[in-house]
């Protein structure tokens, strides 16, 4: 067991816990999820691999937990970065592009859950799923107002969802395939919301969208993961 980090063993398991978490996600960056091994990560902290499991059940709990304590605090950040005046159809163009620059150039966690999370075991994908609820919400509610507005179509529930979905992580997945996603990714987004919006408008309520993206938030994702 590494040597105690604090006046107590309720303390020093707090500690243990957020440096084990660390160390984790600094070797999934490295080698990836599936080549980094449990006992990597415990030989990283500086404990035997039998120690790691007072603290997660397997590799698969500690991705979970993982994402339950760092995505909820970055999708609050995103998300606070649109302006509050926003229309409707603006802050869900500007919640597609957060979100999608997220999943394609967060060097650790954007890219982990968009590879890995349907390789998880379902207690896991439902672990992440709750953490990303807030999101979800978010884009479910922006989308209800635009219907509410007249500016975007009606579609059967969960529909609207499910094409987002789809649609963003596809459009991920391309940025994550180019050579540059930071360049791709006005190219990407404009594509997408072009489709999507133009897809969704009642007629007369199609919005300049290219031009509107100069004017989205970027977020800064080293201070994110710091």
């Amino acid at each position: 067991m590494p040597r105690i980090r604090a006046a107590s063993i309720a303390e020093h398991k707090v500690i243990t816990r957020a440096l084990i978490l660390d160390k984790a996600q600094e070797l999934f960056a490295t080698w990836g999820y599936e080549d980094t091994s449990f006992g990597d990560i415990a030989a990283g902290v500086g404990m035997g691999r039998t120690t790691l499991y007072d603290y997660f059940t397997d590799k698969d709990d500690l991705l979970a937990s993982l994402v339950e304590e760092t995505l909820p605090p970055t999708i609050r950040d995103l998300i606070s970065r649109i302006p509050a005046d926003a229309t409707p159809v603006a802050r869900l163009q500007h919640l597609v592009v957060i979100t999608l620059e997220f999943l394609a150039t967060e060097p650790t966690l954007g890219r982990l859950l968009h590879r890995e999370v349907h390789k998880l075991s379902e207690s896991a994908r439902q672990r992440v799923a709750v953490a990303h609820q807030s999101l979800a919400r978010e884009f479910v509610e922006t989308y209800r107002a635009g219907v509410e507005a007249g500016d975007l179509k009606t579609l059967p529930p969960g529909l609207a969802g499910r094409f987002l979905n789809d649609m963003i992580m596809s459009a991920a997945q391309a940025l994550i395939d180019a050579d540059d996603p930071g360049a791709a990714l006005p190219v990407v987004a404009g594509a997408m919301t072009d489709l999507l919006f133009y897809g969704l408008a009642e007629r007369g309520a199609h919005q300049p969208v290219r031009n509107a993206l100069a004017d989205l938030p970027r977020a800064d994702l080293r201070e994110l993961r710091g």
